[in-house]
């Protein structure tokens, strides 16, 4: 095998034209780069870097050989490896310190600060999130009424409001539901719950929040109740009046009439009895109210020419 030889004159004629004079300095930042565009530099990779590049400043070039063998090793032909190599020896001593001093420090400068970057970062992400949740506040925004098994929503008219089987839940303005214990809510029904067949309404209210539903109240079929009501009068009892704003009506009894087919006579003071004079100004319309019914009859005045009939 034949040995290359490389003399004086060889090597002034390679580093001419300033075309290697900073080779070793480019192909050492070039690792530096490579590694920096990575996403997970190697740190230790360029530690090594900056220290080779602070040898050539300061004239030691020990490590630059080795280094430039493990890092470049295999990328270069035998021959152009050879010629590196020996460069490298001569430029190692020729390069500039002013040059490899300025590399050092823009490094430096650029790992500086990209940890202040990075620590900014944290502190205001930190912050903020801290920020965030000492203001927000969860509340309850509605109630959700439902039932089990034991709730009764049918009542025979007499019978009191159960409330047994009622759950109430809150949602929270965080989408959360919770179930509220019975000694936190309130259920309110009318005063007269039960008393009548109809629906009645029940409310529920948690602090500021309510809600209703309703049950339905039935007449039981040995339930007595008041179906309606009929006024009576004596047989001579006159439907016409002298005076139409003066009506007499003495000898008039009150009646109710039961579910159970049975009467029984109203007393007086148990009813009330309203006047209305129509729009002719000759008749009134008679109204007797007893509890929740009612019944009706008219009073017309007497004018000149009538008959007594």
């Amino acid at each position: 095998m034949n040995e290359i030889k490389i003399d004086k004159r060889i090597l002034n004629e390679i580093l001419d034209e300033n075309t290697l004079k900073i080779e070793i300095a480019e192909l050492i930042n070039s690792v530096i780069d490579n590694e920096l565009l990575k996403d997970e530099p190697d740190c230790d990779l360029i530690d090594e870097c900056i220290d080779i590049l602070d040898n050539l400043v300061n004239d030691d070039y020990s490590n630059v050989i080795p280094f430039i063998n493990k890092t470049y090793k295999g990328r270069f032909s035998k021959k152009v490896w050879s010629i590196l190599v020996a460069c490298a020896i001569i430029l190692a001593a020729s390069i500039g310190t002013v040059a490899v001093g300025y590399t050092v420090e823009k490094i430096r400068e650029q790992r500086e600060a990209e940890k202040t970057t990075a620590t900014t970062v944290t502190t205001t992400t930190t912050t903020t999130t801290t920020t965030t949740e000492s203001t927000t506040a969860v509340l309850p925004t509605k109630l959700i009424i439902s039932f089990n098994s034991a709730f009764k929503d049918e009542y025979v008219v007499g019978e009191k409001f159960d409330p047994n089987g009622v759950i109430v839940k809150i949602e929270m303005s965080d989408g959360n539901v919770k179930t509220i214990s019975a000694e936190d809510f309130e259920i309110t029904t009318d005063k007269n719950f039960g008393k009548e067949e109809k629906y009645e309404t029940v409310t529920v209210k948690y602090e500021d929040l309510t809600e209703t539903f309703k049950v339905r109240v039935l007449r039981d079929e040995d339930t007595k109740v008041l179906n309606s009501i009929y006024a009576a009068f004596p047989d001579d009892f006159d439907f016409r009046t002298d005076d139409i704003n003066n009506i007499d009506l003495e000898g008039m009894e009150v009646y109710a009439v039961y579910s159970d087919n049975t009467e029984e006579k109203v007393s007086e003071g148990d009813y009330t009895v309203e006047t209305e004079i129509l729009p002719d100004g000759r008749t009134a319309m008679i109204t007797v109210k007893h509890k929740s019914v009612y019944a009706q009859f008219g009073i017309r005045e007497r004018v000149q020419g009538d008959n007594n009939e």
